[in-house]
């Protein structure tokens, strides 16, 4: 294998830098995870499985499935709290879902761009 400067200079240059704090990234994790658990229980919920054969005290299939909808439902609160509590104590980067730039003409520029783009295109 050879030596390459070039690529060795390329390497040091560029690094990994995350700009999500931890928190937001586990908020973003946890939420999907939320979506899911109370989604596909949430479709059980609407429409329930056909009758099973048997005592109902002894197929509780449909209990779980709705502690489950529900159990992500409350996870999601709590971490919507935790969420808002570290949009104002996090970076700037955390603070970006609760503070919209409104004051930048930059932004109304790209708003106004992707409203075009949907609207006409």
């Amino acid at each position: 294998m050879s030596f390459n400067p070039q690529a060795e200079r390329n390497r040091r240059r560029y690094y990994r830098n995350f700009v999500y704090e931890a928190p937001v990234r586990v908020w973003h994790w946890l939420k999907r995870a939320e979506y899911r658990g109370a989604g596909d229980h949430g479709l059980f919920d609407a429409s329930p499985l056909p009758s099973v054969a048997g005592e109902a005290s002894d197929n509780y299939l449909m209990g779980y499935i709705r502690f489950t909808h529900f159990a992500a439902a409350y996870i999601f609160a709590v971490g919507f709290l935790a969420r808002i509590y570290w949009a104002l104590a996090g970076n700037k980067h955390a603070k970006q879902l609760f503070k919209l730039p409104v004051t930048d003409i930059n932004w109304w520029s790209g708003m106004l761009q992707d409203c075009a783009g949907i609207c006409f295109w």
